[in-house]
């Protein structure tokens, strides 16, 4: 799930690309119900585009180790320690000043006034409908009163200003013309757009977007009231003695605001049928934008080490590639044969599995980590049952990591979670993963050398592919980090580096994890 902060930035960038192109190519070129539809469709499209995570895009593939039986990861969780629960907070946490719970704060403060406001119009339409004299037609009723200015219309109901001596004839018209909104359904349409305005008012193009609907609205009235057959001079006199007057901001009715730009749009001539062709210009826009903000990877996998051995890994005959899928639990994909989980004591006898091997584990993207865990532990018990020896060393790596973290004072570990929704923590603060992700490691490792403990504590539901990403941002920093200690002593990157040489490096700095999961206690 995105930050905030990047979900409101993509919104306002979605719609004022939307609202542009409408300007530049289609506002006034095409009818008008094609230019409500549209406007209505940007403020929507710019809300759920980046919410979506539509997986087009080519595979990424994310490269960590799996631990197999005896892995230091694994004996920290059979012993069922929790590092995590013995780690104290970041230093000066505590102390930061709430910004997250103060924004939020504000941000609802203005959605409730907003709210508010379009409840209390409602509520005066609603008391102004019952207090008028109504007399019910075929389309819609008719509503009169004498504190009615200037007509208007909302939903069903057409009110006009009640007269002892009305002219019929500008009467007939003005009528026609609320008659059209209420045809058209533009009270649905504006609150709609009121709605969308009040949960995204920090976006100054919805308020754009509810002006340039009006106006489309008025023009579109004016259309069918011209069409019906009625004198453009006798209508335009109409307006102009209903220009002074007060109705609600949710309805419909003649604003003398828009008055010069209806009598220029009412000579210009009708907007052909290949007007509709300049619509399908937008096609390119909305997939542009789906590519650019809802788009996703299609799979994430894992492989051992880091991407520089990764090929290796893929080709080593003592390494076991196993793809889960997240619809099929009981099932899992062993070197590209489909094996049952119940039969893998069975299936690991073949000749080929006679000798200790390692797992790499492959899931799609929506793999919880529960599944995971689950099959992890299905091939470790079946890698033991086979007579396998674990490893001596791993087992005192855990002992060792267990006895560290009962020291409580110790401030040379970072804590990261991954909870049920795939946010990530840093301590307690969210971390987007990518540009914000990095400093922040990197800082800890630089602090804290060669005695840096990471400890990696996921919620059971959490996707296997924000694990992943996880991972992969702790193995880069750390060899960023790797980097820099090798250039400050020997003058090149580590990768240029002799073995003996990359061997006192990495002692300078070792990748040092521990994981847990909400099982843990």
């Amino acid at each position: 799930m995105k930050p905030a902060g990047i979900y409101i930035l993509e919104v306002i960038i979605c719609s004022g690309l939307l609202l542009t192109f409408y300007q530049l190519l289609l506002a006034r070129r095409i009818p008008y119900r094609a230019c409500r539809r549209f406007l209505l469709g940007s403020a929507l499209a710019a809300v759920v585009i980046p919410l979506l995570r539509l997986p087009i895009l080519p595979a990424q593939t994310v490269y960590l180790q799996i631990p197999v039986a005896g892995a230091g990861a694994a004996g920290a969780e059979a012993a069922g320690f929790s590092p995590a629960a013995a780690a104290p907070a970041p230093a000066g946490a505590a102390a930061a000043f709430p910004w997250q719970g103060v924004l939020l704060a504000s941000y609802a403060a203005v959605v409730l006034l907003l709210l508010a406001l379009l409840v209390r119009s409602l509520l005066r339409i609603e008391h102004l409908r019952k207090t008028s004299r109504l007399t019910p037609l075929p389309e819609y009723t008719l509503a009169e009163h004498a504190r009615i200015r200037s007509p208007f219309s909302f939903w069903r109901t057409v009110f006009l200003r009640l007269e002892e001596r009305p002219d019929d004839a500008q009467r007939t018209m003005i009528i026609a013309h609320e008659a059209a909104h209420i045809r058209h359904r533009h009270s649905r349409d504006k609150v709609a757009l009121g709605l969308m305005k009040a949960l995204f008012w920090f976006n100054p193009f919805f308020w754009m977007m509810e002006r340039l609907l009006a106006e489309v609205q008025e023009y579109e009235a004016d259309e069918d009231v011209l069409r019906a057959g009625y004198n453009v001079d006798s209508y335009r006199l109409a307006i102009f003695k209903q220009l002074f007057g007060y109705y609600p901001d949710l309805t419909s009715g003649l604003s003398h605001s828009l008055t010069k730009k209806r009598f220029t749009m009412m000579n210009q001539a009708p907007r052909g049928s290949l007007s509709w062709l300049r619509l399908t210009a937008a096609l390119p826009l909305f997939a542009g934008l789906l590519v650019a903000f809802g788009a996703t990877a299609r799979t994430v996998s894992s492989d051992p080490q880091g991407p520089d051995q990764a090929q290796s890994v893929q080709n080593d005959p003592n390494t076991i590639t196993v793809f889960i899928t997240a619809n099929d639990t009981k099932n899992v994909t062993i070197n590209g044969e489909t094996v049952a989980l119940a039969d893998l004591d069975e299936f690991l006898q073949k000749p080929e599995f006679d000798a200790p091997f390692m797992f790499t584990l492959e899931s799609d993207a929506e793999t919880r980590m529960e599944t995971v865990l689950n099959v992890r532990a299905q091939l470790e018990d079946a890698y033991v049952r086979k007579g396998f020896p674990t490893s001596p060393e791993a087992q005192k790596g855990s002992l060792d990591l267990r006895k560290q973290f009962r020291n409580t004072a110790r401030k040379d570990f970072a804590i990261i979670r991954i909870n049920s929704a795939n946010r990530v923590l840093f301590g307690d603060k969210e971390i987007h993963i990518g540009d914000d992700f990095a400093p922040y490691l990197k800082d800890f490792f630089r602090a804290h050398g060669d005695k840096a403990i990471i400890s990696i504590k996921y919620d059971l539901a959490a996707s296997y592919r924000c694990y992943c990403q996880v991972k992969q941002e702790i193995w880069k920093a750390h060899r960023e980090v790797l980097d820099e200690i090798a250039c400050s002593r020997y003058g090149k990157p580590l990768e240029e580096l002799d073995e003996e040489s990359q061997k006192v490096v990495y002692e300078a700095l070792p990748l040092t994890t521990v994981e847990t999961d909400t099982r843990t206690r």
